[in-house]
């Protein structure tokens, strides 16, 4: 796993990000606001993301506001908790 701390009020402007995308081959983005709102069949969604899941490809998060957290397996199949807020980009293969 990878940790970035991207500068929430500058990098839509300061190239960091567009960096690693480029570096990483990054083509595809998408946003995602997490509220009864915002997202289309909120309860649904809410309840898998509580599902344990693998991705094929790297999965990259990006937090924009707000704060949340990521439960993930290390190499030894432990469960770690990874607290994360405005700014936070994780990169998890």
């Amino acid at each position: 796993m990878e940790y970035f701390k991207i500068n929430i009020d500058t990098y839509k402007t300061d190239g960091v990000l567009e960096k690693l995308k480029n570096e990483r081959g990054y083509t595809y983005e998408d946003e995602m606001v997490c509220s009864k709102e915002c997202l289309p069949n909120y309860e649904e969604q809410i309840k898998s993301f509580y599902t344990e899941h693998l991705h094929t490809d790297e999965e990259i998060r990006f937090i924009l506001d707000g704060s949340g957290y990521f439960d993930v397996r290390d190499g030894e199949d432990q469960w770690i908790r990874i607290a994360v807020s405005k700014g936070d980009m994780l990169v998890i293969p």
